[in-house]
């Protein structure tokens, strides 16, 4: 049996220079949008964060709940 790493993201559109400032402190982003999960004893991390055409991509360990993406947010 084959099995296959799921990957889960979350789109942030952002303008440039926010975007510009997320890419800059991605270790800094991650620790922060995770440190606000585990506050609301969430099992939901974030585990990478990438610069996409309007924003940034956020890769999670599973799907977000509406509660989850304000705390991400």
């Amino acid at each position: 049996m084959t099995q296959r790493l799921t990957r889960c993201q979350v789109l942030v559109p952002l303008d440039s220079a926010a975007t510009e400032l997320i890419v800059t402190n991605i270790a800094s982003v991650v620790q922060s949008c995770n440190k606000g999960l585990v506050e609301v004893c969430s099992k939901l991390r974030v585990e990478s964060v990438h610069k996409i055409w309007n924003g940034v991509s956020m890769s999670t360990n599973s799907v977000t709940s509406a509660t989850e993406l304000e705390v991400i947010k």
